[in-house]
């Protein structure tokens, strides 16, 4: 991963956020898409069948890899991503971006993984 001196405040906050949640997928919310970047794009680009882009320039003059996935559509993205063993780390944007100063803050909210599935929308009905 490139230097987080060198890179923009969103990624270097996406850099933060990975290095919190490193042994999961981070869905990094941009607007009205959760974003995945560096290694984490790879992988989920390749589980979830999704195009893999890429985003600016790291440090070395290489593009970011970089793939994402609509807001309202991300509770089946995460299911399938669990369901073949990930753990997905949700980081939302925590304050208004219409009253931000600035960068908008986002945080983690909550880490989904197999052993914590609830949510009867991710679990199939005829399993245990």
């Amino acid at each position: 991963m490139s230097s987080t001196i060198t890179a923009t405040p969103a990624m270097r906050q996406y850099l933060d956020a990975k290095r919190q949640y490193r042994d999961a997928i981070v869905f990094f919310r941009m607007g009205d898409f959760y974003e995945m970047f560096y290694e984490d794009a790879l992988v989920a680009a390749r589980a979830l069948e999704l195009t893999l882009t890429s985003r600016s320039k790291d440090a070395g003059g290489n593009g970011i890899p970089m793939c994402g996935v609509p807001c309202h559509a991300a509770d089946g993205y995460v299911a399938r991503l669990v369901r073949k063993g990930f753990r997905v780390a949700i980081c939302e944007q925590v304050e208004d971006p219409k009253k931000a100063k600035g960068l908008v803050r986002r945080e983690g909210v909550r880490v989904v993984s197999p052993g914590t599935l609830t949510d009867s929308s991710y679990l199939e009905a005829r399993e245990p």
